[in-house]
């Protein structure tokens, strides 16, 4: 699905800008799709993420989700790495068990210095574990969009 010229940036630059976050190098967090306004990432499951019960932690489903909600903004404005979240609202649906974590982002509207933003994480085998929304806030140069 990917076509690098008609995009902000290429599969490669943001598993790049991937590999410049601490947490999404630590996690293993990779790109498995792009388009405009579209980031589709995955966490393959690893030991780091469990909380008792064998569930995999809040934490890993956040950073995931603000990881894809950020690269998916990329598509559009280009690597404007100082792009921030202002806000992240997480809604828990239900717990993976040792699974690995999938996110889907999609770039909502952008206005006024911002940009909104919806996200879902699924478990490997499809099963709806999280929502997000999220706000961004654009650095100066992009706040005029």
């Amino acid at each position: 699905m990917e076509e690098g010229a008609a995009l902000g940036i290429t599969r490669d630059c943001a598993q790049e800008m991937l590999g410049e976050l601490a947490l999404a190098r630590l996690f293993a967090f990779s790109v498995r799709e792009l388009a405009a306004g579209l980031c589709v990432m995955e966490a393959p499951f690893d030991e780091l993420f469990l909380r008792p019960g064998d569930l995999v932690s809040g934490p890993i489903y956040m950073a995931l989700a603000d990881a894809a909600v950020w690269i998916a903004l990329m598509t559009i404005i280009g690597p404007v790495r100082m792009a921030v979240t202002s806000e992240m609202t997480t809604n828990f649906l239900r717990g993976a068990v040792r699974r690995d974590v999938i996110c889907t982002a999609h770039i909502v509207a952008l206005h006024d210095g911002l940009a909104e933003a919806t996200a879902s994480c699924v478990d490997d085998e499809g099963t709806l574990l999280t929502h997000h929304t999220a706000t961004y806030s654009l650095p100066s140069p992009l706040r005029e969009r």
